[in-house]
């Protein structure tokens, strides 16, 4: 029961795929994990953005856009969580492209 001379080629061009694979994920094992932190920063500093914005509009009692955390007004902060997400997403994506 001889294999085929194809079979044998496919598998060792498999495995090396696999290798090769593997071997982008060890130069780049922040990839996913950052991907992930930028999508949770955004998310959140979007829908907390989002939620103030509704709050306001329906004059939920003792909320403003003017609302501070540590002197900081909390738009500002959900804001630069949505830029620092959505930059920290496009700088993964393009320095771990392979």
């Amino acid at each position: 029961g001889e294999l085929p001379e194809e079979w044998l080629l496919s598998e060792k061009e498999t495995s090396s795929g696999m290798l090769q694979r593997l071997e982008n994920e060890s130069k780049y094992p922040l990839k996913f994990p950052l991907l992930g932190v930028s999508l949770v920063l955004f998310g959140k500093g979007l829908s907390d953005a989002l939620i103030t914005i509704i709050k306001v509009n329906i004059d939920f009692p003792g909320v403003s856009l003017a609302d501070q955390f540590m002197g900081v007004p909390i738009l500002a902060i959900d804001a630069v969580c949505v830029v620092v997400g959505a930059a920290l997403a496009s700088s993964t994506w393009k320095t771990m492209k392979d």
